[in-house]
């Protein structure tokens, strides 16, 4: 790919997100709704895809990459809204009265994802739909060695109705795909081994692009004499090789305590012995994809081998077949424990005490994930809290990271950043805060000029409020007489008379039901208090009759209101009673509606679903009115 080529697609990228990002959060949750209804009507044509291109068993593909990027979809359709919406955050009263403070969260704005094969659409498709939830676009960089599969996601986003370029998937090689971040996109989500990550980390910072590194692990297996020894034997098997142990993941290190360990051991080896090679539907192991990562394995095995490792199990030197391999001694100085290794193998050691088992597992430079078997609940906690890796299993293994509201990511030689649930929203976001000056005078006590008088009322303040102990307050008290200023009008003298505050005027467009009738109620609010439907607490009240056209538009001339975050509330008071008429179980006979439209399934809207900003300029904000219950 040539510098120009990836210029122009980050341009089109940067065209389609600006309206991208103008849509509300849940107008952005309805538009990505296809893509979840769309995989499943292809979920056979997916499944034979991803297991034909990289030969994982037909279960894989659909729990490992299927399922897990349906939950994920579902996830966010229902609460991204709600986690991407404004925050009111707190303040001191004492130095900040007069003012409010928000956090919003809006989008980086051009994001580029890199994929790896070996779990080709979930590892594809959750970043990208996040980093869609939170207004990006995406350059989505898939696996070279997964077309057909980058192929297959180019044509949901298209069949699903996004925007043109809002979504643009290339799988080039590593060299070829260089370009698009040196075309410096705003974002790097890049999943894969350490060496590649370290490589794009690098490049991204001499950039001062951020990024998010979902890197290789070294996951530990702690089992202990309490566990359930057949649950955790079937569950170490699977979590040591599933898809061929090609998950980043994997089990590659079982340390179990001294007394059980023989017969773990043993058992283990009998499990592993069961395990079905292939890609039929009732396989366990598919193939290893890579001539270069069986390679690799072999020279790790051999060279743990050669340091004095027992290998239990036959290593298949000549063969694509994935056989499980098991050693036990394995040096410490082996490169089997130090580097990465993508495969169905698993180092298995003695330990004695708990603080032994944590120091092996902690001694790696890794730390992905790791898994605790244990009978004791009140040792799980205690050892799951000293563990250094990024996510945690108690007595089972891998099925946690699927979970679409829990957060996912490693640490140490395993990346940084976090994804998956409200966190990974925050990951492709960035926060701004916003202090609105509530009740603002020509100037502030703080400003220039400086005066000795408000050195001294300042000092004061400080002194009262941040001493150590009761007689060195009851000390600063002396000078408390200065703060009076700050506390009579809000940290702040109005040396000269206020001055008016420019006021945008507020209208709403509103969308009303077929033959609507009566008067149109419409009430704003500052607060939360009173919303949605409490007069007493509204800024702004008033009722204006439904316009006698047939037309289901009408426009609500509010009038100017003050820079400010507000929630606008609307019903049709069909009977001009001027009350919302409601059934005895509490909900609204009359059509309703609030800024902002929040899709609500029970109760009434929350204020911050409905918050929006004003400012000084004039705005029309939309409000369609429908009815909870049939009229």
């Amino acid at each position: 790919m040539t510098s120009d080529v990836a210029r122009d697609r980050l341009t089109r990228a940067r065209t389609a997100q600006i309206g991208w990002a103008k849509l509300p959060a849940h107008e952005r949750a309805r538009a990505l709704r296809p893509l979840r209804h769309i995989i499943t009507q292809r979920i056979d044509q997916i499944i034979t895809t991803i297991s034909d291109e990289v030969g994982k068993p037909p279960m894989d593909a659909l729990a490992g990459d299927i399922m897990v990027t349906l939950e994920h979809l579902r996830f966010y359709e229902r609460r991204a809204p709600h986690i991407l919406r404004i925050k009111k955050i707190g303040k001191s009263r004492l130095l900040f009265s007069g003012t409010s403070f928000v956090e919003i969260m809006e989008p980086h704005g051009v994001v580029l994802i890199c994929a790896p094969w070996n779990y080709p659409l979930q590892l594809s498709v959750v970043p990208m739909v996040t980093a869609l939830f939170a207004g990006n676009a995406v350059l989505l960089k898939c696996s070279e060695q997964a077309p057909r599969t980058a192929q297959l996601v180019a044509d949901i986003c298209t069949a699903a109705g996004l925007p043109p370029d809002l979504v643009q998937v290339s799988c080039e090689s590593p060299d070829e795909a260089a370009a698009l971040l040196d075309a410096s996109p705003d974002l790097v989500f890049f999943t894969g081994s350490n060496r590649n990550g370290r490589i794009v980390a690098a490049k991204a910072a001499t950039l001062m692009i951020p990024t998010v590194m979902e890197l290789g692990g070294k996951d530990p297996a702690l089992v202990f004499a309490s566990c359930d020894l057949q649950r955790t034997v079937n569950g170490i098997a699977y979590g040591s090789f599933s898809n061929s142990g090609q998950v980043c993941v994997g089990i590659k290190r079982i340390y179990v305590q001294q007394p059980i360990y023989e017969n773990f051991l043993s058992l283990f080896l009998g499990r592993v012995a069961q395990l079905r090679s292939g890609t039929a539907i009732e396989s366990d192991l598919g193939p290893i994809r890579l001539d270069s990562v069986r390679q690799r394995l072999h020279e790790q095995v051999n060279d743990a081998v050669a340091r004095g490792a027992k290998l239990h199990t036959p290593l298949l030197a000549d063969s694509k077949t994935s056989a499980p391999i098991v050693l036990t001694e394995v040096s410490a100085d082996a490169s089997l424990l130090l580097d990465e290794s993508f495969g169905p193998v698993v180092c298995i050691a003695p330990f004695q005490t708990e603080t032994d088992a944590i120091a092996a597992a902690n001694s790696s430079a890794f730390a992905l994930s790791a898994s605790v078997w244990t009978g004791d609940k009140a040792q799980a906690q205690r050892v799951a809290l000293q563990l250094q890796s990024g996510t945690c299993a108690i007595n089972d293994v891998i099925r946690n990271i699927g979970n679409p509201h829990a957060a996912f990511g490693g640490n140490k030689s395993s990346g940084h950043g976090r994804y998956h649930g409200a966190e990974g929203l925050r990951t492709f976001s960035r926060v701004k805060t916003i202090m609105t000056a509530t009740h603002p005078h020509p100037t502030e006590i703080h400003w220039f000029p400086f005066k000795a008088s408000t050195f001294s009322r300042l000092r004061a303040i400080l002194q009262f409020r941040h001493r150590n102990g009761i007689r060195s307050r009851i000390k600063a008290l002396t000078g408390l007489w200065m703060m009076l200023p700050f506390l009579i009008c809000g940290a702040c003298i109005a040396e000269s008379a206020t001055t008016s505050n420019p006021q945008g005027s507020l209208a709403v467009e509103v969308t009303l039901p077929p033959h609507a009738r009566g008067q149109i109620a419409y009430l704003i609010f500052a607060s939360p208090r009173g919303f949605p439907d409490n007069p007493n607490q509204a800024m702004r009240h008033d009722f204006v009759p439904v316009a006698p056209s047939n037309s289901t538009q009408q426009r609500i001339t509010i009038g100017p209101i003050p820079p400010g975050r507000y929630a606008v509330s609307l019903y049709l008071d069909e009977n001009s009673n001027r009350m919302l008429d409601k059934s005895w179980l509490g909900l609204p006979r009359e059509a309703v509606g609030v800024s902002n439209n929040p899709r609500k399934i029970l109760g009434p809207p929350h204020f911050n679903d409905a918050a929006f900003f004003h400012g000084q300029t004039s705005e029309t904000i939309p409000v369609t009115l429908v009815y909870c219950c049939k009229p």
